[in-house]
């Protein structure tokens, strides 16, 4: 008789100690479940704001290609902002190669000062450079062009 008892309180004491254990992995598999939840759900919002910043990125693109073209923006400064969008866009077409004139405006420009490190240039430095960048613009008016039409009509299908 004490056999059958401890045999049933042992027997006891392992239903308990398989239903303690089931119940923590209910308990895991519950935790993991949301935290992948919480991850699909980082990972779709992750998803949607690079979408938008690539959507933001070309708008931005066509934006300025088109106000180069129409004689809105200087072909320097359409130059500098289209090459900087591009190579956040997709790097892949900011190539010198696919724009020559685009690419060659970019580059007269890009390591020119701006701002502040403008106004502390002296006049004979100053108008060096403005000379330098007007004369790579008039050159290059109409292959600057030609390379943003390019670009905009590869875009549009995009957009």
């Amino acid at each position: 008789m004490v056999d059958s008892t401890i045999l049933w309180l042992l027997v006891a004491a392992g239903c308990v100690v398989i239903a303690g254990l089931a119940f923590y992995l209910g308990t895991l598999l519950f935790k993991l479940k949301h935290q992948q939840q919480q991850q699909q759900r980082a990972q779709a919002e992750h998803d949607r704001k690079q979408a938008e910043h690539q959507q933001y990125l070309l708008e931005s693109i066509l934006v300025i290609s088109e106000a180069t073209i129409e004689g809105q923006c200087e072909y320097s400064e359409g130059a500098l902002r289209i090459w900087v969008l591009l190579e956040n866009f997709q790097p892949e077409l900011a190539q010198a190669c696919r724009f020559p004139a685009l690419f060659e405006m970019y580059d007269c420009v890009k390591g020119m000062p701006t701002h502040e490190a403008r106004k502390a240039l002296d006049k004979k430095e100053l108008r060096h450079l403005d000379h330098e960048r007007q004369q790579t613009e008039i050159r290059l008016a109409e292959q600057i062009k030609q390379d943003l039409r390019q670009l905009k009509a590869l875009l549009q299908p995009v957009h």
